[in-house]
């Protein structure tokens, strides 16, 4: 057996194409190459298989029965060979794909339903997952099980990522409307008298508030953790607990949980919310559809969108 690494690949084309012409001059032709050459192929290929492989009859040349019986594997191999160089097209329409989206419990209150129905409108077929995020879980998993994270700056994620920015939104401190501090404009002092609920990614204890807090020579007093964003709403409506986070969530529970925003009395950053996903997928045409959906709902949702191309 002659190792595929010794086959000239040329060759198996010159095969087919003799195959399909059983004639020399029409099959160099269609190769554009001369006839002496389409000879000499056709020497080296009757050496590699051990065969005659054409012969000449009153009928003109005809294949022997090795040359008949390698026909149509020989196609179906240049088939697949050049199957590898077409470009793959991604039609949402017949799309039965699986894909993945790692989003905290904010990002799946704030956009999944949205996400969702512009999804599913265009590919009825295919599946949505919604994976919990944690602080670290982007950069504590392999690249494979990952398809697209939507993630905010608390987010670590590997720096071999593509990340795609979205918009940003201004931190701000919730509590129920019959809260004591909700009359009147919320100073330093009130915003510390009473504990706080912490939507935690899993990370460590100390927040972005609590960082800006130590350099004001201040601290908090940390009444829950939970990593649930609903309940954590809940918990502020039947409490006097307060809670710092972005306003789109919230904004939709508002009455629900009869809530009052005040401002944070004293600066904090913006939240950057970004897209993030593997170079593995970046040329993928199913996934690059994914991003620019997922990219354009968003935009439209947070308050503070910015443009741009995937």
């Amino acid at each position: 057996m002659v190792p595929l690494s010794q086959i000239d690949f040329k060759l198996l084309l010159c095969l087919n194409s003799l195959l399909e012409h059983k004639n020399v001059s029409r099959a160099a032709d269609q190769m554009q190459m001369s006839q002496p050459a389409m000879s000499r192929a056709l020497g080296k290929l009757r050496e590699l298989f051990s065969d005659p492989l054409f012969v000449r009859t009153s009928h003109g040349m005809e294949p022997t029965a090795r040359a008949q019986a390698l026909a149509n594997p020989l196609q179906a191999t240049l088939d697949q060979l050049s199957s590898l160089l077409i470009s793959e097209d991604f039609s949402p329409a017949l799309s039965q794909r699986n894909f993945k989206l790692h989003m905290s419990s904010y990002g799946s209150q704030a956009y999944l339903g949205d996400i969702a129905a512009a999804f599913y409108l265009l590919a009825p077929n295919a599946q949505l997952e919604v994976i919990n995020i944690q602080e670290k879980s982007l950069i504590q998993q392999s690249a494979q099980s990952i398809d697209l994270a939507i993630t905010s700056q608390q987010t670590l994620v590997p720096d071999y990522f593509h990340q795609l920015y979205l918009g940003d939104e201004q931190m701000c401190c919730f509590m129920n409307n019959q809260h004591p501090l909700c009359v009147n404009k919320l100073d330093i002092d009130g915003y510390l008298a009473y504990p706080h609920v912490v939507i935690s990614l899993g990370g460590g204890p100390s927040m972005p508030v609590d960082e800006h807090l130590s350099r004001l020579g201040k601290s908090r007093q940390i009444g829950l953790r939970t990593p649930h964003f609903v309940s954590a709403l809940e918990v502020v409506s039947k409490t006097q607990m307060l809670l710092n986070t972005t306003p789109l969530v919230p904004a939709k529970f508002i009455k629900q949980f009869a809530l009052v925003r005040q401002k944070i009395p004293f600066q904090m950053p913006l939240n950057h919310y970004y897209l993030n996903w593997p170079p593995t997928l970046h040329k993928d045409p199913g996934h690059m559809w994914l991003r620019a959906l997922c990219a354009k709902v968003i935009r439209k949702s947070i308050l503070v969108p910015v443009s741009g191309e995937i």
